[in-house]
């Protein structure tokens, strides 16, 4: 296997774990919510290591990684809107919550995989249609 292909591997796997663990972190509870959070975040750590590579190799797949980064950053107003619920419970609206949660969820993990495809497409030369 040539290094760009491990390089790739290394970002398809990171994009799996990383979204996978997020989405079931939303259902996690107790000791398996702290185990689902250090996957996700063992999936992030891949993302940088393979960021680090692949951009030593060639500075224009950087955008590929800033869209990553842009998707988990999604998640971040729904977290800030849960931390809220639990200091001010009675305006806080759980459907209101799991609805946009789902929503992030779809378009995160659509998104992230349209940009595996395109890095792949961009990256082994074929043509984007």
């Amino acid at each position: 296997m040539t290094e760009i292909k491990r390089y790739y591997a290394l970002f398809a796997a990171a994009n799996l774990v990383t979204f996978t663990f997020i989405a079931l972190l939303q259902i996690a509870k107790g000791w398996l919510f702290v185990a689902f959070l250090a996957a996700m975040h063992s999936g992030i750590a891949l993302f940088i290591m393979a960021k680090r590579r692949m951009l030593a190799l060639n500075q224009s797949l950087k955008r590929f990684f800033d869209r990553v980064f842009f998707y988990l950053a999604l998640y971040i107003p729904l977290l800030l809107y849960k931390g809220a619920g639990y200091m001010f419970p009675q305006h806080y609206n759980e459907t209101m919550a799991r609805i946009a949660m789902l929503a992030v969820i779809a378009f995160s993990a659509a998104a992230s995989l349209c940009n595996a495809v395109r890095l792949h497409r961009f990256m082994f030369g074929e043509n984007l249609t």
